[in-house]
């Protein structure tokens, strides 16, 4: 486990298992070799997660790094942080482990990255509804004129500022299952599936881009 630690300047430096220091709001980010799972064997050739600590308190976030065998491309996963989050405090962290990501994995085959669905993202599900309805109403497209959308949207603005400095661009999107989702529906739909009952709405839009997660392939 390699630790990348932010120091106050008026605090001495600290133990030799922080491997160098950037300033992230007094926290560690903490770099973890994955054991690979019986089903990744063959499949992924390694895997590294990155998470962040405060104090003694691991943040509930984390960018799961995976390498695989048949071609040596990398992919990028934060679908699993099932928690509310806005979508730029995402792409900021991505920011902050890149250069413990550029230890470990080639990024110039640097390939997928896998987010939440938008709703996830108060920022991003905002802005993505009054995009989205603004060309096409509240009816749903098909997936090719969805694709085409999100190409030309904020949120692939959003991508770039991350993937320019890496020389890469997006290429396509995956959004399975996709669909617009009510806001009656979706305040159940996020009731039920992070089982909190605090939930501010009154920011969200009145409809949202539903989908099993979304998938952004990247130009080689």
């Amino acid at each position: 486990m390699t630790l990348i630690g932010c120091e106050q300047s008026n605090k001495k430096k600290q133990t030799t298992t922080i491997s160098a220091t950037q300033n992230i709001q007094d926290t560690i980010v903490v770099k973890q070799k994955n054991v690979l799972k019986p089903f990744e064997i063959g499949f992924r050739s390694k895997s590294y997660s990155y998470y962040w600590l405060a104090g003694k308190d691991t943040l509930d976030f984390s960018v799961d790094v995976y390498e695989y065998e048949s071609d040596s491309t990398v992919s990028l996963d934060v679908y699993h942080n099932k928690k509310l989050m806005l979508f730029s405090v995402v792409l900021r962290k991505i920011n902050e482990c890149l250069p413990l990501i550029k230890e470990d994995f080639n990024l110039s085959k640097f390939s997928f990255i896998d987010f939440n669905e938008p709703l996830y993202y108060l920022d991003l599900a905002k802005k993505l509804s009054s995009e989205y309805e603004q060309k096409f109403g509240q009816k749903n497209v098909s997936y090719e004129k969805l694709n085409q959308f999100l190409l030309q949207s904020s949120l692939t603005l959003q991508l770039d500022s991350v993937l320019n400095p890496l020389n890469k661009k997006v290429k396509s999107y995956g959004m399975e299952k996709f669909g617009l989702m009510g806001k009656k529906y979706y305040k159940q739909y996020l009731y039920d599936n992070l089982r909190v009952s605090n939930i501010d709405f009154t920011e969200y839009p009145e409809f949202t881009i539903s989908s099993m997660g979304m998938a952004v392939e990247l130009e080689n």
